[in-house]
């Protein structure tokens, strides 16, 4: 039986007895969070209602090997030409520096730079949702992110179609692969259903406006139709710049021909990931 769980007045779920055991490892709840399932009462504290749940436990230090690809623990892994490289790939690892062919950004690096995670174009994230840090279970979410230089917007004084085609132009792409959890992936269909909904909602109420303000008798766009107008591409637009904002999960504060930074990423998750070095 599933359980229901209560963040900030806002109910959660539901989610399985491993669930709730992910999203209290990580943190995202304590034991004095409040839930619920069928058949009980009222919302009672974890405490109360799993005294045997496990406690919050701290994530051990991982890291990515650049080789490979695969999740280790800190200390299984060493750090050579400023990538971090696991016991077995490291004899071909050092083949490839001694043959000049060894590249710093390959794809499995992966880092933290304050609250940024700065990794390489198509680099599978680990096993653990961006957002909250509990597992998924093997579920990667393909994430396609542009980026380019803010002083690239001055083109908009010159014309919209030239900064159009000016960051079209420019802009730089990176492929990610991140893990997103039960709920997370809930939480980004039910976004995108809202913004589908506002989308479809305004563009039926600015249609009907204009369908009743071209059937007025005296040739006058009436109130109400500018009203349903105006409502409409409020509703359009609002839902349209939510989706946008919300949805994608993750975004690119900065991309490079060599990595690309990602903001968005829970603080636990970067926790778990070496300090960038640098270029």
């Amino acid at each position: 039986m599933d359980w229901f769980y209560a963040i900030n007045g806002q109910r959660n779920g539901p989610v399985s007895d491993l669930q709730l055991d992910g999203l209290l490892g990580s943190g995202e709840i304590n034991q004095d969070t409040l839930l619920w399932r069928e058949g009980m009462p009222d919302w009672l504290p974890m405490k109360t209602v799993r005294p045997g749940g496990p406690p919050p436990i701290p994530a051990a230090q991982t890291g990515i090997c650049a080789e490979c690809g695969r999740a280790f623990s800190q200390g299984d892994l060493i750090q050579l030409n400023r990538v971090w490289v696991c016991a077995e790939c490291k004899p071909s690892f050092l083949q490839k520096v001694l043959e000049g062919v060894a590249s710093p950004k390959a794809p499995g690096s992966m880092w933290r730079m304050n609250k940024q995670l700065v990794t390489v174009s198509e680099t599978p994230f680990p096993d653990r949702c961006v957002k909250c840090n509990a597992p998924v279970h093997g579920f990667r979410l393909k994430r396609v992110l542009y980026w380019q230089h803010p002083a690239y917007y001055l083109f908009l004084l010159c014309n919209l179609l030239v900064l159009v085609v000016v960051l079209l132009i420019v802009r730089k792409k990176a492929v990610l692969h991140i893990g997103l959890c039960e709920i997370h992936r809930a939480q980004r269909k039910r976004i995108i259903l809202i913004g589908w909904l506002g989308v479809l909602g305004g563009l039926a109420l600015i249609g009907f406006g204009l369908v009743s303000g071209v059937s007025s008798r005296n040739g006058a766009m009436p109130d109400s139709s500018i009203w349903m107008i105006v409502m409409g591409a409020l509703l359009f637009l609002g839902t349209l710049l939510y989706a946008g904002l919300r949805a994608p999960m993750i975004s690119a504060a900065k991309i490079t021909d060599g990595n690309v930074w990602v903001k968005g990423v829970h603080r636990d998750f970067l926790a778990e990931l070496p300090e960038w070095l640098g270029p």
